[in-house]
C-alpha cells in the first residue's frame, strides 16, 4: 500500500469500507514467545479511526494525517479474508436465534457467531447489542467493551444515514459486525469473578486502560438504561488522565480524544 494513500478516491466512510473490504482483521490477537509467555494484541481499530476521520473531514478540511500514518501500521497487520457470503436465517426462531449467538459467542464458534450475529443484528439490533454489551461487560477482557460501543456508533451512524437500497447499506454493516464478533471469538475469554475482590483488583489495576475507564465511567448507567444487562455492580474506577494517557496506543489515544469530544 503506497504511503498516505490509504484514503485516496474514498470521499467517505462507506467508499472506504467498500475498497477495502475483508481487510479489517488480523489474524490472531496473542501470540506465545520462547519464554511461552502470552503476547496479547489490540484489535484492529480501522473501522472505527476511518469513520472518525470522515467525521473530521467535512468539506474535505481538517483531515486528520496523523490517522492516515496509524492506519498504514493497522493495515500492516490486517490480512485479506476470503470473501464470504453472509447468508440470511429468516427461518430460525427468534428466541433460538437470540440463545444461538449467545451460545456461539462464549463457545468461540467462528463461523456461526457472525452468521447468528449478522442475523440477529438485522431482526433486533437492540438485543444484538445487548448480547454484546453484557458479554463485555462480564469479559476480562477490556478492548470488548471499546469494540462494541464504537460499533454500535457506526450502525447507528450508517442507520441514520441510508444511501441506496438495503443490499448496499448491508455490505456496510456486515463489516462492521464481521470484524467487531470476530475478535470477540478469537481473543481472550477470561472472565470476571465479581465476588472476588484479589480478581476485581487485579483487573482494575492491569487490565483495563484509560480509553476502556473513560467510555465505562461516562456510558455505563446509560448502557444499563437502555438494555437489560444481567451484571449491574458497577466498578468504581479511579483516572488519572494525564498519566494514563500517555499508556495508550496511538489508535487508541485517536479513538480517545474523538471520544471525548463527541461523547
Amino acid at each position: 500500500m503506497e504511503k498516505l494513500e490509504i484514503f485516496k478516491e474514498t470521499a467517505d466512510f462507506f467508499q472506504f469500507i467498500l475498497k477495502y473490504r475483508n481487510c479489517f482483521s488480523k489474524r490472531k490477537y496473542f501470540t506465545v514467545d520462547k519464554n511461552f509467555k502470552i503476547i496479547r494484541k489490540e484489535p484492529s481499530f480501522i473501522l472505527e479511526l476511518a469513520n472518525i476521520y470522515y467525521n473530521g473531514a467535512e468539506n474535505n478540511k481538517n483531515k486528520d494525517k496523523e490517522i492516515e500514518k496509524i492506519l498504514e501500521k493497522e493495515f500492516s497487520e490486517t490480512y485479506k479474508e476470503k470473501e464470504k457470503r453472509i447468508d440470511r436465517m429468516s427461518k430460525i426462531e427468534f428466541s433460538k436465534l437470540k440463545d444461538s449467538y449467545r451460545r456461539a459467542l462464549i463457545n468461540a464458534s467462528a463461523e456461526h457467531s457472525v452468521k447468528l450475529g449478522n442475523e440477529l443484528m438485522y431482526r433486533d439490533k437492540k438485543v444484538f447489542f445487548e448480547i454484546m454489551y453484557n458479554f463485555s461487560l462480564v469479559s476480562c477482557d477490556s478492548n470488548k467493551l471499546i469494540k462494541t460501543y464504537f460499533a454500535e456508533k457506526m450502525i447507528d451512524e450508517i442507520d441514520k444515514n441510508e444511501k441506496g437500497s438495503f443490499s448496499v447499506n448491508r455490505i456496510f454493516k456486515d463489516e462492521i459486525i464481521k470484524n467487531t464478533v470476530n475478535y470477540f471469538i478469537k481473543s481472550d475469554r477470561e472472565f470476571l469473578d465479581f465476588e472476588s475482590e484479589t480478581d476485581m483488583k487485579y483487573f482494575m489495576e492491569n487490565k483495563t486502560d484509560l480509553l476502556y475507564k473513560k467510555i465505562y465511567i461516562e456510558k455505563y448507567d446509560e448502557i444499563i438504561k437502555k438494555y437489560d444487562i444481567k451484571t449491574v455492580r458497577k466498578i468504581n474506577f479511579e483516572v488519572n488522565e494525564k498519566k494514563e494517557y500517555k499508556y495508550l496506543s496511538e489508535s487508541k489515544k485517536k479513538l480517545y480524544d474523538f471520544f471525548t469530544k463527541n461523547k
